[in-house]
């Protein structure tokens, strides 16, 4: 049985090209099948709030750039959204003075315009976003160098991929390397 065409664009493979049938299983699903779906390398948990659950996804960016030095440069690969947390992470990397020179960041999404990826500028563009949000509030003297800030790039895709084998990615939250490159590939 061939996928169904999705209605987001027809060159994906989305949530709206999931057969049917998957689709009312995963509706019917309770807290307990959820949590039976942890294992070893993925976890899942419960938060009371939201405010619980950014809080707990801005300490993993700071778990991971804590496990960086400079024998071992490791950093977290994130997706566009949630946003709510990156503020969370530019503060408290500033209140306990996180230092980020040997961290790294991945960014794993951006649109495609025009079969490029869309420029900085671009009023929805996601590393303008990853940025505003938390990499341009971090101060100076704590701030990760420019080098180790990976987004994907039509021009950069090889180098961005390498990055992930050359460095340690301690959290891909999300798909990582593989989501972004067929991002990119699709557009």
């Amino acid at each position: 049985m061939s996928r169904a065409l999705s209605k987001i664009s027809a060159d994906w493979w989305d949530y709206t090209t999931l057969d049917p049938d998957i689709l009312e299983a995963a509706a019917n699903l309770q807290p307990e099948d959820l949590l039976a779906l942890s294992r070893p390398g993925f976890s899942v948990t419960f938060y009371d709030t939201l405010e619980e659950m950014y809080l707990a996804e801005a300490l993993e960016y700071l778990e991971a750039w804590r496990e960086a030095t400079v024998e071992r440069p490791a950093g977290i690969c994130g997706p566009i959204g949630p946003t709510e947390q990156l503020p969370l992470v530019a503060r408290l990397v500033n209140e306990f003075g996180v230092d980020l020179r040997h961290a790294h960041f991945w960014g794993m999404d951006e649109w495609c315009l025009d079969g490029q990826a869309a420029p900085i500028d671009f009023p929805l563009s996601f590393e303008k976003a990853d940025r505003a949000l938390c990499f341009d509030r971090i101060r100076p003297e704590l701030a990760m160098p420019e080098a180790n800030l990976h987004f994907p790039r039509h021009d950069n895709l090889a180098a961005y991929s390498r990055s992930y084998d050359d460095l340690r990615c301690v959290i891909a939250r999300g798909a990582g390397r593989d989501q972004a490159l067929g991002l990119q590939r699709s557009g």
